[in-house]
């Protein structure tokens, strides 16, 4: 059987398992046992009789969940029932009631809790980002994997095991083990009330037309990507919601829609059911809000909601073939609720902004990636546009060139000597994002920024989050705290 370590659809950078080397292992201040390395350019700390230099090994990163069968298989669950030596421990109870306190069951079952997260920890006030495991502990649940070369696989980013053949008994043949962690959620998700039926929905979407972000990798896992002399531009990191709206083709049905689709799907004719003319296409970061219309009730498929809101102002303004990605903030509108708690943006309860960060353009059948000046430009235009209609709405649009931080290359950033591997130190300090966001009335701190390498011909972003942040969205997230994002995306 062939057994492979694969990318799901919904894979993420962010939140999936490398295999990696470890490098030079650093001591940990008053431990003679805890050393200290980067993996994928976080800090993670580990016991010195484990890990050794030059061990290949899995990283999961942080805010991971990791899969029942993998950690079951390896009796890392704190709570025993869940593990694969149940019984063993059991037996142990049985013979003393106060075994699960001993140094022996500390040994026999694991630390993580039973909804699998993987969280970031300070041992001796070291931070500690993820975790690793030895290939040995994968084959020992997945025992396909006996014998695979993890050598060849360095490098190799993962979120789940592929097979030739079934892995599960309902016969898949990709078996998930990490995704990105997801409080329990006090507050039912729901896509929309409606009902539509097979002989009125039609798919909107036109192949090649609408593409969903990009997501923002992280900048410390790539420093290989840049060199001193490499040319950015730095922005502010802004904690909002993400919003897609764009003019592009759609399929738009055809009269006597609901006869034409019975005849094809009864009778097999082949007749066509719509054409294509440009429309609005309004999507979240990973939920296309109108991609199915209801031709009986053309009125909308979704319920109404702040991605829906954005597209109606914003759509009236862009030209055919453009494609808007921007970041919504404040509250949402009209409540008192916020879209990312403590995050205002300067915005009064009720009340947002949207600050446009990409802007696409299908040229002759090719597409154009926009600079963050060209970006800025746009946004000019636009809110230009809107005011000269009259729209009271321009007030709400934000041009990223107001929080653009730097914009050169990356040895102006570099202090004398320091070579590449103290960039992220760098340009952290340099934009000071350990410090409170200033764009916010709270007191919140600067989620991070984001770094585009300019001139740069594939369409990528690279993320620095400050360690403040993390811990305050730790903290959030130990308290099932979901923000919108979270409700609507993952």
């Amino acid at each position: 059987m062939n057994v492979k370590l694969l990318k799901s659809k919904d894979f993420t950078e962010e939140y999936c398992c490398s295999v990696v080397v470890v490098g030079a292992l650093e001591d940990v201040e008053n431990s003679d046992n805890l050393k200290k390395t980067l993996v994928n350019g976080e800090s993670i700390v580990v016991n010195r009789q484990d890990v050794k230099e030059g061990d290949v090994m899995l990283y999961v990163s942080n805010e991971c969940q990791i899969a029942g069968w993998f950690l079951g298989a390896n009796n890392l669950y704190r709570h025993h029932k869940l593990n694969a030596n149940f019984e063993e421990v059991e037996a142990k109870i049985k013979a003393d009631p106060d075994f699960l306190k001993s140094d022996e069951a500390k040994g026999m079952c694991g630390y993580f809790e039973d909804n699998g997260r993987v969280k970031m920890i300070k041992l001796r006030g070291c931070p500690s980002f993820g975790v690793l495991f030895k290939p040995a502990s994968m084959e020992r649940a997945m025992p396909l994997l006996k014998g695979y070369d993890w050598t060849s696989a360095i490098g190799t980013d993962f979120d789940c095991i592929g097979a030739d053949t079934a892995l599960t008994k309902d016969g898949d043949k990709e078996l998930p083990f990490v995704r990105a962690y997801v409080p329990r959620r006090n507050v039912p998700r729901s896509h929309g009330s409606k009902t539509v039926s097979r002989w009125d929905c039609l798919n909107r979407m036109v192949p090649g037309q609408f593409m969903l972000h990009y997501d923002t990798v992280p900048l410390k896992k790539h420093l290989a990507d840049f060199k001193p002399e490499t040319e950015i531009t730095v922005t502010v990191k802004m904690h909002g919601t993400s919003f897609i709206c764009g003019n592009l083709l759609t399929n738009v049905p055809l009269r006597m829609f609901r006869i034409r689709r019975w005849l094809n799907n009864l009778l097999h004719t082949g007749i066509r059911e719509s054409r294509q003319e440009y429309g609005m296409v309004v999507s979240s970061r990973k939920v296309i809000k109108n991609e199915w219309s209801d031709t009986a009730n053309p009125g909308g498929y979704y319920d109404y909601d702040i991605w829906t809101e954005y597209g109606n102002i914003v759509y009236l303004y862009l030209p055919q073939g453009v494609t808007l990605y921007g970041e919504i903030c404040g509250y949402i509108t009209g409540n008192a609720l916020m879209i990312q708690d403590g995050y205002d943006y300067g915005c009064k309860p009720g009340a947002n902004l949207l600050m446009p960060y990409r802007v696409t353009e299908h040229v002759g059948g090719v597409m154009k990636e926009y600079s963050i000046g060209e970006v800025g430009k746009f946004t000019e235009y636009l809110i230009s546009a809107m005011r000269n209609a009259g729209d009271s709405n321009a007030d709400r649009i934000f041009n990223i060139l107001n929080v653009k931080l730097y914009d050169g290359m990356i040895s102006g950033l570099l202090g004398d000597g320091a070579d590449m591997s103290a960039f992220p130190d760098h340009l952290g300090a340099f934009c000071r994002i350990e410090e409170n966001e200033p764009l916010c009335k709270t007191k919140v701190p600067r989620e991070g920024v984001v770094v585009r390498i300019n001139g740069d011909e594939v369409a990528e972003a690279f993320k620095l989050k400050s360690m403040r942040f993390f811990e305050r969205e730790k903290k959030a997230i130990d308290k099932g705290e979901v923000d919108i994002e979270m409700q609507m995306n993952l």
